[in-house]
């Protein structure tokens, strides 16, 4: 089986990376770690070099990759780390195609709750992919994500119901 993580150095896609290693074992496994930086807006790559510009991309890289690479490395996981450049999802979404990913395990915040699910880069990659994309949450939610939405949710409909007799 083959797993594409995309990694940005956050605690969240540590723990898309932990949950990949407790499920994924055997010398058949191989996980696919990415880190994708973003473009220099065309304005600004004006002034910078294309060598300064791929420096400063692998540096960022190498930085954002290497929790994630030293727990695989721990853990005897047999891995491979690929640097890009672009819109995430887009990146991610591509990548998982040319490559025949079996799954995408995407690592998430929960604090952000439903607003991160509906317009955050994981959901661009949910929406983009073709393949099974598992969402690993990390962290606990706030009270109000999980009383205040729900509470709120209900309110609304409540309110709609009355007005519609």
């Amino acid at each position: 089986m083959k797993l594409l993580i995309p990694v940005s150095g956050s605690s969240a896609s540590l723990a898309a990376v932990r949950f990949a290693a407790s499920t994924l074992r055997g010398p058949d496994n191989e996980i696919l770690l990415l880190n994708v930086q973003p473009l220099l807006p065309s304005y600004a790559a004006r002034f910078t070099s294309k060598r300064s510009r791929e420096e400063m991309r692998a540096e960022r890289s190498s930085r954002a990759l290497a929790k994630a690479r030293a727990f695989l490395d721990d853990a005897g996981i047999r891995f491979r780390t690929i640097c890009a450049a672009g819109q995430v999802s887009v990146v991610t979404a591509d990548l998982a195609r040319r490559l025949q990913v079996d799954q995408i395990v995407l690592g998430v915040k929960r604090r952000a709750g439903w607003w991160q699910a509906l317009f955050s880069q994981g959901a661009g990659i949910i929406d983009l992919a073709d393949v099974p994309v598992a969402v690993v949450g990390q962290g606990r939610s706030g009270a109000f994500e999980r009383y205040g939405v729900p509470a709120c949710v209900g309110l609304g409909l409540t309110a709609l119901a009355i007005a519609g007799e």
